[in-house]
């Protein structure tokens, strides 16, 4: 993306072709777009208030999830799909999701346990509304996810969760199994609460922990297994 965006190969000064090989054909494809790889920078790097300690969702991770959700996948108008819509994101930490969200017309829901990532978020979706002069609906207000009452209606719940502790090095044993026992239990209990306060098909791109232990086995959470149980 890099190099076909900084040397201009999608427009009058230079073309990428791609050449992908399947069996006996070939197929031959020109790229026509790619993303502004400076422009998710300027994003992150610019806003107002960020916090290492609770994690820095790339803003181009926030999108993929946003993209995932499918909200605004059923016109090729974007503009016409996101209005009314309104995105919540009930650990809202500093914005990320909100930020993209309201970039992309839809009105914008968050919650955090954290009185601080609540400041944060309100101050970084003002500098966003200001920097880009958008027009879209802002909800931010402090929650606790178990329990907190949101106000409908919500078109998808596009969210980073609760991820435990951060680690520098693969944690022992039954210390992966207490954090991993913290984060199902929060995480669970999210969407027990969750679940009877939207409507049947609302669509949900959620971000879990994993852990990769020192021979690279992954632990997943016990909620994956038992999904169906806590209402979906």
């Amino acid at each position: 993306s890099a190099q076909t965006y900084h040397n201009h190969l999608t427009g009058p000064m230079g073309i990428e072709l791609v050449f992908v090989r399947s069996g006996n054909k070939t197929y031959l494809g020109k790229v026509i777009g790619v993303q502004n790889i400076d422009a998710y920078a300027a994003r992150d790097q610019a806003r107002p208030k960020t916090d290492a300690f609770v994690g820095m969702l790339p803003p181009k991770l926030a999108l993929m999830m946003l993209n995932l959700s499918g909200v605004a996948s059923s016109s090729t108008n974007t503009s016409d799909v996101t209005a009314g819509h309104t995105i919540l994101d009930p650990f809202c930490g500093t914005g990320v999701v909100l930020q993209e969200a309201a970039l992309r017309g839809f009105n914008v829901y968050g919650t955090d346990l954290s009185e601080k990532m609540v400041d944060y978020s309100r101050i970084n979706l003002q500098w966003l509304i200001d920097t880009f002069s958008l027009n879209t609906k802002v909800t931010i207000h402090h929650g606790d996810a178990i329990e907190t009452t949101w106000q409908p209606p919500l078109s998808a719940i596009v969210a980073e969760t609760y991820l435990g502790q951060p680690f520098s090095a693969p944690p022992a044993a039954d210390k992966l199994a207490k954090v991993r026992r913290i984060c199902d239990d929060i995480i669970s209990k999210f969407l027990l609460n969750l679940a009877p306060q939207i409507e049947k098909g609302t669509p949900l791109c959620l971000a879990v922990p994993a852990w990769r232990d020192e021979r690279g086995r992954v632990t997943d959470l016990e909620l994956l297994d038992n999904i169906k149980k806590l209402g979906y």
